[in-house]
């Protein structure tokens, strides 16, 4: 668990990828939950930052850089998203600003009956259509993400030696959970 949840050591490239895979298909999980669940169990994936950020830290490590250069991959990271989140929606005919004026129309219609239940579970089935209808994109943008950093961080080889974050390869480095 000291893998996913502490940035202190060092992994070599085969238990980060172990690691991405793992940390990716959580978040798959979780969004598919929030699409035909609740849209609110999208909030659970804050809690899994942290473990990408321990992750990314160590692999820094490993190589004999600062983990702090996880902010670098954490803006990249973004760049990334917010490219692929613009042009994949639209890829799968998705209209993200015509089903959002769709709804903010028909909330028009709820928000003057006077019957803040009825509001409520129209804008969670909105929520949830929306939800859905993005879905595929929001994955594929999240595999793009993942790719797009694990390459870069692909290019950071193994130091060999004993440094400052560890032993080396050979020596006593964490083992995956």
């Amino acid at each position: 668990m000291e893998l996913l949840f502490s940035p202190n050591g060092r992994i070599d490239q085969p238990t980060y990828w172990r690691a991405v895979v793992i940390l990716f298909v959580i978040s798959a999980v979780i969004n598919v939950a929030a699409a035909y669940g609740s849209p609110f169990l999208g909030f659970a994936g804050i809690i899994f930052i942290w473990p990408w950020i321990a992750v990314h830290a160590k692999r820094f490590h490993d190589a004999g850089k600062t983990g702090w250069l996880t902010l670098a991959m954490i803006v990249l990271a973004i760049i990334v998203s917010a490219i692929s989140g613009m042009l994949l929606p639209a890829l799968f005919g998705v209209d993200m600003a015509a089903m959002q004026r769709e709804m903010e129309e028909n909330m028009q219609d709820y928000m003057s009956s006077n019957d803040p239940g009825a509001a409520m579970a129209y804008v969670m089935e909105e929520t949830k259509r929306i939800s859905q209808a993005q879905l595929l994109p929001s994955i594929l943008s999240a595999g793009i993400v993942t790719a797009v950093v694990g390459f870069v961080m692909s290019l950071f080889k193994t130091d060999p030696n004993d440094n400052q974050y560890g032993p080396g390869p050979g020596g006593s480095a964490e083992a995956f959970l």
